[in-house]
């Protein structure tokens, strides 16, 4: 199987011997190793370049290389000579290298070869070397169990134990504010990430994530599935590498059936999604050998050059359309469900699957057994429907004391205006009723979900200095994910509001009791309202103190913002 990685090296000159990184089958480069190749390469090759964009949590400079001949190292000035740009991130998850090696032959392969060199007459490449630097030194040979190589490997999560892959909304680590500024600034037309899978087993080498089609918006969809999947497959095809789409089982095992991935986003490629680019991610397969997987991996990054070396107008016409469509869209679905109605069939080669008993339990365990392959076809559910959806108000108001959200907002690009004066306003917002809270922290956060509103309509004041957040813009999609107080991965979910759900001011019951009466006597709505809840309720009926309660929430007393979702829908 080794000769399949040591074909492809043969398609380009021999690696320099100034470089100290050779591959080498079932070797990962460290972090030192691929910097000092890059800049031997930015030394050497007049069409690339060695920047850096920011810092990991652990405090090592965060790279990007640039392979773009002719065409300058800018955003600008690569968009100027009509190129298209394809991002590839490395290491998100340190303990899967495979991308590491691959990105350095592809880079190698580019810029020695003049006929690969050729795949980038209309596509600038950008490459994140290694994203979690500080995960990539956590190097070891242990933590990933499942895995089929390298030796060396570095450790999923980053300095501060952070998964990145989960932190694309929150931006809790240096390294994704790095990504997610950078990412903004370039605004790459497909973005590429590399991963090992965990999961079932099966015969394929490559499982293939693509940003789900159905919320990637009609033109990009389009695209994705008309042209660039069938390009990918049919290039990994002539390669003799089998490649699936990447999938989670619908029960145990494969022949149970398969679900296509969602991706939300808190996931890179969700993340892409709401900025109108589609997101790749490969997902070579833990258990076979780390050099096809290293092969595999650069022969799907070959074939993604190949589909938009292709197709440069289709795409860069698929992403205009899909930016326009963005700003002129009048609502929004949100918090994507599974249609589990919508079933095809599947072409599958698997194992067959038996359950012997476990050495270590005695009861039945899982196996796949590879001397029984087998060639199913197996039902495949990938269609996904938005559970809410919204209409985009004129603009958004997030008043300025909320300062983390306003910076994340800034950092992926959305345009802001500071209020100069006071203004009335006549706003929707929110109030929080009945959600539920994680019980167990998830990546340094109780995460909210299943939240219900109950929009109100009122005049309200913005003052000197808030944000406005003007909609119609291309990055709509983005605004209305993190601001709509019910989305799944809103910055409400994400717990940025929480003060919002402590009262503050409570009451002594010995004060409140005469209060409370006269009160009842003055409002006989008020007083039939507790009346019944009393004759629906025995345990409130022999409760004084939330009798109580129940009046003061209805009270002129009661906290007016409680509950209220700061971000207020300017409707008029």
């Amino acid at each position: 199987m080794r000769s399949l990685i040591l074909c492809t090296v043969l398609l380009v000159p021999c690696l320099s011997a100034r470089s100290q990184w050779r591959f080498e089958g079932d070797t990962s480069a460290t972090w030192e190793q691929a910097i000092a190749r890059y800049q031997e390469l930015d030394r050497f090759h007049t069409g690339a370049k060695l920047l850096e964009i920011g810092r990991d949590d652990g405090g090592q400079p965060l790279h990007l290389f640039i392979i773009s001949d002719g065409s300058g190292f800018t955003p600008d000035s690569i968009r100027a000579h009509g190129k298209n740009i394809l991002w590839i991130t490395n290491a998100i998850h340190a303990g899967e290298p495979d991308g590491i090696d691959a990105s350095l032959l592809l880079a190698q392969a580019l810029l020695e070869s003049d006929q690969l060199m050729g795949l980038t007459v209309h596509t600038a490449v950008c490459i994140v070397p290694v994203y979690n630097i500080s995960g990539a030194q956590r190097r070891g040979a242990f933590s990933r169990v499942n895995q089929n190589g390298p030796r060396a490997y570095g450790f999923r999560g980053n300095a501060r134990n952070l998964d990145l892959n989960r932190d694309f909304i929150k931006m809790d680590a240096a390294n994704t504010w790095a990504l997610n500024t950078a990412l903004a600034k370039w605004d790459p037309d497909l973005y590429f990430e590399t991963h090992v899978s965990d999961g079932a087993d099966h015969r394929y080498l490559m499982e293939l994530l693509t940003t789900q089609q159905d919320k990637l918006g009609p033109t990009m969809g389009a695209f994705m599935a008309s042209t660039l999947e069938p390009g990918l497959y049919a290039w990994m095809g002539r390669k003799g590498i089998d490649m699936c789409p990447y999938f989670e089982t619908w029960k145990e095992v494969p022949d149970s059936g398969l679900v296509g991935f969602c991706d939300g986003p808190r996931y890179s490629t969700g993340l892409n999604a709401l900025f109108d680019r589609i997101g790749i991610l490969s997902e070579t397969h833990m258990l076979k050998p780390y050099a096809d997987r290293v092969n595999a991996t650069f022969q799907l990054m070959l074939a993604t050059l190949a589909v938009m070396d292709q197709h440069p107008r289709e795409l860069a016409e698929a992403r205009r359309a899909a930016k326009a469509s963005t700003a002129a869209m009048a609502t929004y679905g949100l918090n994507w469900r599974l249609d589990t109605d919508a079933v095809e069939q599947l072409p599958w080669k698997g194992y067959a699957t038996e359950h012997p008993p476990s050495a270590v339990s005695g009861l039945p365990r899982l196996r796949y057994d590879h001397a029984r392959p087998e060639d199913v076809l197996v039902p495949w559910r990938d269609t996904y429907r938005p559970a809410l959806t919204k209409r985009k108000p004129k603009a958004y108001v997030v008043p300025q004391q909320w300062r983390e959200a306003i910076a994340r907002l800034e950092a992926n690009g959305v345009a802001l205006e500071r209020l100069r004066a006071d203004t009335v306003l006549t706003v929707e917002q929110d109030s929080i009723g009945t959600f539920a809270t994680a019980e167990e922290p998830y990546e340094g956060h109780y995460l909210h979900r299943n939240v219900q509103v109950s929009p109100r309509r009122h005049r309200a004041i913005a003052r000197a200095g808030d944000v406005l957040v003007r909609t119609g813009r291309s990055t709509d999609r983005y605004v209305m994910e993190v601001l709509e107080c019910d989305a799944d991965d809103s910055f409400f979910a994400w717990n940025f509001f929480d003060a919002v759900l402590q009262q503050k001011e409570w009451f002594s019951d010995y004060v409140f009791e005469d209060l409370a009466a006269d009160l009842l006597v003055k409002e006989p709505g008020l007083k039939q309202a507790l009346e019944a809840r009393r004759a629906a309720d025995p345990a409130f009926a022999k409760d004084a103190w939330a009798q109580l309660y129940f009046v003061y929430q209805r009270s002129p007393w009661f906290e007016a913002h409680y509950r209220s979702h700061p971000v207020m829908r300017v409707v008029d």
